[in-house]
């Protein structure tokens, strides 16, 4: 081996990965990547959301599935967000992760009738699942379940 190869080698191996610094858990970076989308989401940024989202990632929504980034800024978000955003209380409820994947899920409660504001209208339920990927952790697929709240 030349000394330009190994150094080359050594080089890459030493070299600290992109994704995180060692002292960060992988759940600790599925939870951070989880937390912005929340507030991205909520602050209508669309820069922020497509800095956590994968290119390719898959979006369930009650039935409907939007395929990657552009389908899914372009069929649901860009839409969604043409409209006021209502109050809501979201809770990161668990956040799992191995350093190849990550899974979490969040509950959102959405205040949406102006004459009762502290009465939630609608629960939202956000299953998140995350990767590695060079740039960093991104999720990958996104499952929205959402349903309005009755009181019995």
């Amino acid at each position: 081996m030349t000394a330009t190869l190994g150094l080359l080698v050594f080089s890459l191996i030493a070299a600290p990965a992109p994704r995180a610094s060692a002292d960060e858990s992988p759940e600790k970076m599925a939870t951070e990547i989880i937390v912005r989308f929340e507030r991205a989401l909520k602050d209508h940024d669309m820069p922020a959301i497509a800095a956590v989202v994968a290119d390719d990632i898959v979006v369930f929504e009650n039935g409907h599935r939007n395929e990657g980034w552009k389908g899914f800024r372009d069929n649901h978000l860009a839409p969604e967000m043409k409209e006021p955003s209502h109050p809501q209380k979201t809770g990161l409820i668990k956040v799992s992760a191995s350093p190849q994947m990550a899974w979490g899920y969040t509950r959102t409660e959405i205040f949406s009738n102006a004459s009762r504001p502290a009465q939630g209208t609608h629960l939202l339920w956000s299953v998140y699942i995350l990767e590695p990927r060079r740039e960093g952790w991104k999720i990958v697929s996104l499952d929205w379940s959402i349903a309005k709240v009755t009181k019995g």
